[in-house]
């Protein structure tokens, strides 16, 4: 079982105790990993710490004293080394009752997100895995062709699935094996948006999925200081989690990572119960995909609650936009051809959300008068309007004497909102430009390589 205390990360099995060191500690000179054989530990001395002070467990016989911070459970990892000292396995060790889900990954055949050639699915119950599924297969119609980088990257040609069933078969199997269950991934917005969008390409009916999501846990976990990881990358946060060493940008290993990652960050809450409650614990409001739209996983006061909320004329709704191929353009805040061509109309939602005052104040866009232009997709404005005064900016409809940034997302020309914030810095008002990568990456809504 897994402990975090102050400054380290404690592992306990039944053999031995392993330290590891958090990324401040380490930097500060202490050692990154440390074990300590349990034959050596006699006893345990615990000093619980109260609301404001530090508390500790003492091994007897190795001279090492654990410090766990305010609020840190230093009587559960005391229990845990007194079980293990006795030969048992650490208590919570088995899983997490309650604690039922499905962990999904794909991988595509080129940038477009649709391209789906393979789903990995691992079944969890009580936190444990209990059944893994993998399907090759052939991506949708028209999207066929296999990148280089897709290649180099997860290692599936065409051959490997030119006998493979077709996509819309194999996710009609991952749909009856995923049953009622909430769907985990680590970044569910891309998985998610993979799958809706490679079953409409191929004409597929879509069924309605709850999803959940290890990265937004994992994130949630660093902030409310449970881990402290370099990243929030996949094989980053598994391996801080305890996961064992596993091949990257396989589908159903990453699947399992994923699925690692939830256990474990659920352990380290203290959680036992149902997966809602888990996301509904740290205040997130579980995302779902249907034939309507995609609705991410979101803090719970700023998560819209039906698809009308997520505002018209998306990606989510539109038929003759490609899902996430946006993610694979040009970055950079330049000033003309930006992207889709100038027949595509972008609705701006009605009602703008007011700024959320306890937002971090050393965020980026805390106090921000924050203004979109151009194309987001796969992504609607009002999702990212919610994003921007979650983290207490000010959205503003037009460029005006207040407006402080600028976000650039794709357009074919440059916008009239651009241009009048040209002009207002050329006037000496001081305008950030974004391009649209930074702003998803402050909302964290910027995704892994989607392959």
């Amino acid at each position: 079982m897994s402990f975090h205390a102050h400054g380290t990360h404690v592992d306990v099995t039944t053999k031995e105790l392993v330290f590891s060191a958090s990324l401040l500690a380490a930097s500060l000179g202490h050692a990154k990993q440390e074990r300590i054989e349990l034959a050596q530990v006699t006893g345990v001395t615990v000093a619980e710490p109260s609301a404001t002070s530090f508390g500790y467990v003492e091994l007897d016989g190795v001279d090492k004293r654990v410090l766990f911070a305010p609020n840190q459970d230093a009587a559960a990892f005391a229990r845990a080394v007194e079980a293990a000292l006795k030969g048992e396995a650490p208590a919570g060790s088995a899983g997490v009752t309650g604690l039922n889900f499905t962990a999904v990954d794909v991988e595509t055949a080129n940038d477009d997100w649709g391209s789906v050639c393979q789903i990995g699915a691992v079944r969890f119950r009580d936190g444990q895995e209990v059944e893994s599924r993998t399907w090759l297969c052939t991506p949708p119609p028209g999207l066929e062709e296999f990148a280089d980088i897709n290649i180099s990257i997860h290692g599936i040609k065409p051959e490997d699935v030119a006998d493979a069933q077709p996509f819309a078969a194999a996710a009609a199997e991952l749909f009856e094996f995923l049953g009622e269950d909430v769907l985990v991934a680590h970044n569910a917005q891309f998985d998610s948006t993979a799958l809706r969008s490679g079953l409409r390409k191929a004409s597929a009916s879509i069924p309605e999925i709850t999803l959940a999501c290890s990265l937004a846990l994992a994130r949630d976990a660093s902030k409310a200081g449970v881990i402290d990881v370099a990243n929030h990358k996949l094989p980053t946060v598994a391996s801080f989690c305890g996961a064992e060493d596993f091949q990257h940008h396989e589908a159903t290993a990453d699947a399992r990572a994923a699925g690692v990652i939830v256990v474990d960050l659920a352990r380290r809450f203290g959680h036992t119960g149902s997966i809602h409650e888990l996301f509904r614990g740290r205040e997130f409001t579980l995302g779902k995909l249907d034939s309507t739209a995609i609705i991410p996983v979101l803090r719970a006061h700023t998560a819209p609650t039906s698809a009308a909320d997520l505002g018209a004329g998306t990606d989510f709704r539109d038929n003759t936009r490609r899902a996430g191929t946006s993610s694979k353009k040009s970055s950079s805040a330049k000033k003309t051809n930006r992207g889709p061509a100038p027949w595509q109309s972008v609705a701006t939602p009605d009602t703008i959300p007011d700024p959320n005052l306890d937002a971090d104040p050393e965020g980026a866009l805390f106090g921000q008068n924050v203004t979109l232009t151009g194309e987001f997709e796969p992504f609607d404005k009002g999702l990212l309007w919610r994003g921007i005064a979650e983290r207490g900016g000010q959205v503003g409809k037009n460029v005006t004497k207040k407006t402080t940034i600028l976000v650039l997302g794709e357009w074919a020309t440059k916008t009239s909102k651009e241009k009048r914030a040209e002009e207002l810095i050329e006037k000496g008002q001081e305008i950030q430009l974004w391009p649209a990568s930074k702003l998803l990456e402050e909302l964290q809504l910027d995704a892994q390589p989607p392959f």
